[in-house]
């Protein structure tokens, strides 16, 4: 066990002094002479001040040297992950989770690494954290067990899965396009393990209901693009607006499809979701693509006001120029979305200068 800080060597002191002040070169001089995961007075180890800074260079480095991911003697009992949750450095916690770190660790309050990030509403964070999946969970099926012959999974298509399913945007067109990138994931074997992904989670002694849905889903558009002759017409289709409004009638009808498909008829959530749907009738807010992310993203009241118009990619920041009224994550989704938005561009100028002038004419008033 490690001990307090009275105990620590200059080496030790040096190396907590280098990292809290995140100097690299002078980290990497100290580790070779210190224990890795010797303890300041507040019981904090060396990886666990690079989390609480964010410094994803100092993190790799200090784990690389075989820190201890978990260390749970900090006096609030704050683990390294909890740290990198508080900081909201998503990538952090990405490199700690990859590392073996525990998600169910609580600490003096009760809380959890996700709860922590939660709190500081650091809601990427969270996601990140209730969408991981060990990489084991995937290599299990690139081996043949009991009396098969062959893998369920060849072990090229390995990595591929695992970066899909770790994924945290469910949006259909978001995913088809992710895929139309990576054409091996249309391969038969893909859609089968996620199958069984899903089964897995929901026979676990303590189901993950929302892991569960995610990977049916996952499933359920890979199907569908592997069915399609041309991903590109399979996305407009899901794109294409009706005329009053530019609303994805298309798109509504297959995510509710896919939640009546789920075959685990008395998972909890899925009831959830089938009574908030059965409200709305279909053309409606909030659509099942919002209802749908709240729920695997595993965030209520999740602000999904400025995610892409055309993948769903949270916090989009290009605007429309004409009618400012949709927001796009970049170029390609602008172009990709403008066949069907033209029809409603001039309409929702029109309102958007409406707005605009009610605005400067209230302003007018007030200072008068």
């Amino acid at each position: 066990m490690a001990v307090k800080q009275g105990d620590l060597t200059d080496s030790e002191k040096a190396l907590h002094k280098a990292v809290q002040e995140g100097d690299v070169a002078q980290v990497r001089t100290l580790l070779n002479s210190v224990r890795i995961d010797c303890l300041d007075e507040n019981g904090m180890t060396p990886l666990q001040h690079a989390a609480y800074r964010g410094n994803y260079e100092l993190c790799k480095l200090i784990l690389e040297c075989g820190a201890d991911v978990n260390s749970h003697y900090h006096d609030s009992g704050y683990t390294a992950l909890m740290f990198a949750g508080l900081a909201g450095k998503c990538d952090v916690v990405s490199l700690l989770l990859e590392h073996g770190a525990s998600t169910t660790a609580v600490n003096t309050l009760g809380r959890n690494a996700s709860q922590m990030a939660a709190f500081v509403s650091n809601h990427n964070v969270v996601t990140i954290i209730n969408n991981f999946l060990p990489k084991e969970e995937i290599e299990y099926y690139t081996k043949p067990h009991g009396l098969e012959k062959e893998p369920k999974l060849p072990t090229e298509l390995c990595t591929p899965l695992y970066h899909f399913v770790l994924r945290t945007n469910i949006h259909p067109v978001s995913i088809a396009l992710y895929i139309q990138e990576h054409s091996k994931l249309l391969a038969n074997a893909i859609e089968r393990v996620l199958q069984l992904l899903c089964e897995k989670q929901m026979k676990a002694p303590e189901p993950n209901e929302m892991l569960a849905l995610k990977f049916h889903h996952l499933a359920f558009i890979v199907w569908l693009c592997r069915k399609a002759n041309d991903l590109q017409l399979l996305v407009k289709s899901w794109l294409k607006g009706r005329d009053e409004d530019g609303f994805p009638l298309q798109l509504e009808k297959v995510l509710r499809q896919c939640v009546r498909e789920f075959p685990y008829r008395d998972c909890g959530l899925l009831q959830q979701l089938v009574h908030t749907l059965a409200a709305v009738q279909i053309g409606q807010e909030p659509s099942a693509i919002s209802i749908l992310t709240e729920a695997i993203r595993g965030q209520k009241g999740l602000d999904q006001s400025l995610s892409c118009t055309t993948c769903g990619e949270l916090k989009a920041e290009k605007r429309c120029a004409s009618c400012k009224s949709v927001q796009y994550c970049g170029p390609p989704c602008q172009k990709l979305h403008w066949f069907t938005h033209k029809k409603q561009c001039t309409h929702l100028a029109a309102e958007y200068q409406k707005q605009k002038d009610a605005l400067a004419a209230q302003a007018s008033q007030t200072c008068a």
